[in-house]
């Protein structure tokens, strides 16, 4: 089984609001598949359609080889959720409440202690591991129940926002456990609101806004197709570089910034005439890169720029 998730048309309405329209997506092995757009756009509808929390009036969906629709219960049975709805025991500790998954895993005493710290870690819950659940903030709760869905041996996990509330060092080991861990052949299908970070870990965005998924792709893809090519250059001499390209190139704008030449082109087939240019006006180039981000994108989605 190639595709870990698979959905085909999907639609779901809510009295006159349509939620999902026409949704069609696929999740493979070994990706982290980003999901994004405005509040309201049917990202959570989605997720719950996908996770078999609700029904899609139209449409169909396979999550890991499983009809959603005819087997919701056995979807939910292999994969793992984290959602702003969750339900705790209040009484219990996070260790005590993370030892209980454990024990529904049929895991060993052993084993639970391990799997328990290194979910902990990644989570950063240590801090307050043995203090009541019910004394705890919402920030602390939802990393409470992102260590509960890293303990689990899914080979499929459904993380709504897992960097709230997380500080630095905790975000570079959760991303580089998230990465570790679908280099083994599973998937995360992975949503937030923070397109910056998302950039470090994601392989696939898909962009929904009001109900319609309108872009999907890789971010260089994307970047391409949505953005203006741009591209920060480091010269050995600005102002020779800035007054070449102005005499031989096509742009849309050209500017030093600290030191560095920003280039906006009008046209991204250009872009290899930059080298040549500062090469025969004798200034070395050691850098050039694109610039550009996927919050860009999203600003653009979110304005209505992109259909």
């Amino acid at each position: 089984m190639s595709e870990m998730v698979e959905a085909n048309g999907l639609v779901k309405d809510y009295r006159s609001v349509r939620a999902l329209d026409e949704v069609t997506l696929s999740v493979g092995r070994g990706e982290i598949f980003g999901f994004f757009g405005p509040n309201g756009a049917g990202k959570t509808t989605c997720i719950k359609v996908l996770c078999g929390l609700t029904r899609a009036d139209q449409g169909k969906a396979n999550v890991l080889g499983i009809d959603v629709g005819r087997r919701p219960v056995q979807v939910r049975e292999n994969i793992a959720l984290l959602s702003e709805e969750q339900r705790f025991y209040e009484e219990m500790t996070p260790r005590k409440y993370l030892d209980t998954f454990g024990r529904l895993m049929l895991m060993k005493r052993s084993e639970r202690q391990g799997a328990i710290n290194k979910a902990a870690e990644l989570a950063d819950i240590g801090s307050f591991i043995d203090r009541r659940i019910s004394f705890l903030s919402q920030g602390q709760r939802q990393r409470v129940s992102l260590g509960r869905v890293l303990m689990s041996d899914s080979p499929l996990l459904f993380l709504d926002e897992p960097f709230e509330g997380i500080d630095i060092l905790h975000r570079r080991r959760l991303r580089e456990y998230l990465k570790a861990y679908v280099s083994e052949g599973n998937a995360v299908f992975f949503t937030s609101h923070n397109l910056i970070e998302a950039e470090y870990i994601v392989d696939k965005f898909a962009f929904i806004n009001r109900g319609k998924v309108i872009a999907v792709g890789a971010a260089d893809e994307l970047k391409e197709k949505y953005l203006t090519p741009s591209f920060m250059l480091r010269v050995s001499d600005p102002q020779r570089a800035r007054e070449a390209l102005d005499r031989e190139l096509r742009y849309q704008a050209l500017k030093v910034v600290e030191g560095d030449i920003l280039v906006n082109l009008q046209k991204r087939s250009d872009s290899p005439l930059i080298p040549k240019i500062l090469l025969a006006e004798g200034v070395d180039l050691f850098e050039m890169r694109a610039v550009g981000t996927m919050e860009e994108v999203f600003e653009r989605i979110s304005r209505g720029e992109v259909s």
